[in-house]
């Protein structure tokens, strides 16, 4: 077989691959391990699924970290690979789902200072948002872990300046982010953490300001 020849081969293996991982995930709203890649795509070696995987988290289109199960993350970026095909969300079904961006990490833990990353977006279920204005970020610590968020967890944030009491909220204090629960003590504002190794943080200045309540997440392992 010519260099060609294997090289078209490779990238129609390749396709097949990038494809059946977002139709799993649209389906089944997680990701396939790596024998249901090798069934679902036709190939004979979970090796050449690794390898296929490798290379598409290097094109950018996936985030993939070998060595964990149900840890492959579809992004949205150009590549020479067309996905609007096959990519999940046929006519019918694409009133159904979202896509929002993740505009980048938030801290579950010491506020961190807070920038605009709009390199990942994902497809979401409406159901989950209606018509909300929406967005994901992406949870760097544990201080939120009693409340079910853990490191790497993408969030969806539903976009409003206010909250009430009990919240789970992504929040600002000054350039600083965070999520953290909404609530009161001694008759003022706090944000508090779902972690006993985590102090509230007062919230009750002029450069506090609430960014959204959390309404969902996004999580492709599960520990």
């Amino acid at each position: 077989m010519s260099d060609q020849a294997t090289s078209n081969k490779s990238n129609k293996s390749i396709e097949r691959v990038y494809n059946f991982v977002k139709n799993y995930i649209h389906d089944n709203a997680m990701s396939p391990s790596v024998r249901d890649i090798c069934i679902g795509s036709g190939l004979k070696s979970t090796s050449s699924v690794h390898t296929y995987l490798k290379k598409l988290d290097a094109m950018g289109k996936i985030e993939y970290r070998p060595g964990m199960r149900r840890a492959i993350i579809i992004k949205n970026t150009d590549s020479s690979i067309d996905d609007s095909a096959e990519i999940g969300i046929t006519k019918e079904s694409r009133a159904d789902v979202v896509k929002l961006a993740c505009l980048g990490k938030i801290t579950a833990g010491v506020p961190i200072y807070a920038h605009e990353d709009r390199s990942d977006s994902f497809y979401v279920d409406r159901s989950v948002i209606g018509s909300s204005e929406c967005f994901l970020l992406k949870v760097s610590g544990s201080s939120m872990i009693g409340a079910h968020i853990c490191d790497g967890d993408y969030l969806i944030v539903r976009k409003q300046n206010s909250c009430e009491e009990g919240d789970i909220v992504a929040a600002l204090i000054g350039d600083e982010a965070t999520v953290k629960r909404f609530g009161n003590m001694n008759g003022k504002p706090y944000l508090f953490p779902e972690n006993d190794f985590y102090q509230p943080i007062p919230f009750d200045t002029a450069e506090c300001r609430i960014l959204g309540k959390v309404v969902g997440l996004h999580r492709y392992t599960i520990n």
